[in-house]
């Protein structure tokens, strides 16, 4: 059975406008495939203070000239940096550190309930301090402060280098956080 050309063309037609809808596919992200952690002393002797930090990390001194006892953290396959910094206090100084602290936290967060704060206690190594979770787009979800209430104060904020999507970067995000728990729960204070 042959079909006339003009019943083709009204197939064709109708085909064509059944199909007006059209739903664009949602945009994709690539899948991070994240190792699983594994932690090493920090390779730093001449610094303040130690901790465990993951083997993925590349340590950064900075350049002569810059404050004692700052360094980053760089994890050059997921672009990412933990800038920490190191501070000599007194007591009547500390309360400033912890404040400016607080305020640069606040700065990153577009809203101030968006942050979470979760305190952290080490009596026996004199090690106190909070890590900040930042909820939402931010370029520095993580940020904590480490001190011994009494002359020595540490912070690390960890920032992106792309422009932050939480949704996409939530798996590092995490992972990062292991890595960040860590630090925290093996920092410990040179005599």
């Amino acid at each position: 059975m042959r079909l006339s050309a003009g019943i083709l063309w009204v197939l064709l037609l109708a085909a064509c406008a059944s199909c007006t809808e059209y739903t664009p596919k949602p945009r994709g992200y690539f899948r991070i495939d994240l190792p699983a952690p594994s932690y090493q002393e920090l390779p730093v002797e001449d610094l303040p203070y130690t901790f465990r930090l993951s083997k993925r990390a590349v340590v950064e001194l900075p350049p002569v000239g810059n404050p004692a006892g700052w360094i980053n953290l760089s994890y050059p396959q997921l672009n990412v940096k933990l800038y920490c910094s190191y501070l000599p206090v007194t007591p009547a100084t500390l309360k400033g550190a912890e404040d400016e602290c607080r305020a640069l936290v606040v700065r990153q967060a577009k809203r101030p309930d968006q942050i979470k704060e979760q305190a952290y206690s080490n009596p026996e190594a004199d090690v106190y301090g909070s890590l900040f979770l930042l909820d939402g787009e931010s370029a520095s979800p993580l940020q904590f402060m480490l001190t011994d209430s009494v002359s020595r104060f540490f912070r690390g904020a960890l920032y992106y280098d792309c422009i932050p999507n939480a949704d996409s970067l939530a798996p590092v995000t995490q992972y990062l956080k292991q890595d960040i728990v860590e630090l925290i729960q093996s920092f410990s204070w040179k005599k």
